[in-house]
């Protein structure tokens, strides 16, 4: 019968020790392998700001069935969508609903279309996609008739349309390791933290994932404004008044001469 002495013994725990180590290391090391990063972190929004284009860049452990999909997703906000209809002639709102906690800005890029890389159920149950995003009726909102799908499918069309939200396969992978993808940041998007997602897929299923942050902020007399209108909106409203009378009054001086 085969036997060990107490000494052999620590020696034989101190070997599988190290092998575990090793094997978790490794393990780790690899998990880590997925890095990226932003060339830039911070905009400015300026009375001149016409948008922000950013470079997104990092690297992968990358093998034959991988692939990179990457979210950035703007502050939430309630949104009302709103159903026109033809009323004895005349198209007029006859129905609206209001949506909460929508993004103000929604970007998914990848690098190839989200239905190749994975299923359907693994798209919904990690929320990637337009067609993922929650959609949700504030209390007391209801919309009746239409299947909300099509509702849905409204609201995106007409944030596409304002470039809000966007999805794409523009993510370029060089070498089997360098990854790079670009983020345009309209002009009409909303000040705060935009929180940006970089996940690794490996044969479909999510491998590795990390994140970033972009902070949105408003510079110069267009925060001087924003901030006076926020926290003091009934005089500005009532400055906006006076000032489109007083600008209506010069341009009709000015064109009566």
């Amino acid at each position: 019968m085969f036997s060990l002495s107490s000494k052999s013994f620590r020696r034989l725990a101190v070997i599988v020790f190290i092998g575990l180590t090793a094997s978790l290391t490794t393990s780790v090391v690899a998990q880590d392998l997925l890095v990226a990063d932003l060339n830039e972190k911070e905009v400015a929004i300026t009375t001149d700001f016409n948008g922000a284009d950013l470079l997104l860049f990092g690297t992968i452990d990358h093998e034959l069935n991988d692939d990179v999909i990457i979210i950035v997703e703007g502050p939430p906000k309630n949104i009302a969508i709103r159903q026109k209809s033809r009323v004895s002639g005349i198209w007029i709102n006859t129905e609206s609903a209001t949506l909460e906690t929508i993004p103000s800005f929604y970007q998914i890029s990848s690098t190839r279309p989200l239905n190749v890389i994975a299923s359907t159920k693994t798209l919904k149950e990690l929320g990637l996609g337009l067609d993922n995003i929650p959609f949700d009726l504030i209390e007391g909102s209801t919309i009746s008739g239409d299947d909300p799908q099509v509702w849905k499918a409204a609201l995106i069309r007409n944030m596409e349309n304002e470039g809000l939200w966007n999805e794409n396969s523009d993510i370029k992978v060089r070498k089997k390791i360098l990854f790079r993808s670009n983020i345009h940041l309209p002009a009409n998007i909303l000040p705060g933290e935009y929180h940006v997602r970089i996940l690794h897929f490996r044969s479909g299923q999510l491998f590795n994932e990390t994140y970033s942050l972009i902070n949105v902020q408003k510079k110069g007399l267009s925060a001087q404004i924003y901030q006076f209108a926020h926290n003091y909106p009934p005089a500005y409203g009532m400055f906006a008044i006076i000032f489109a009378v007083f600008m209506g009054w010069g341009a009709a001086r000015v064109f009566r001469r």
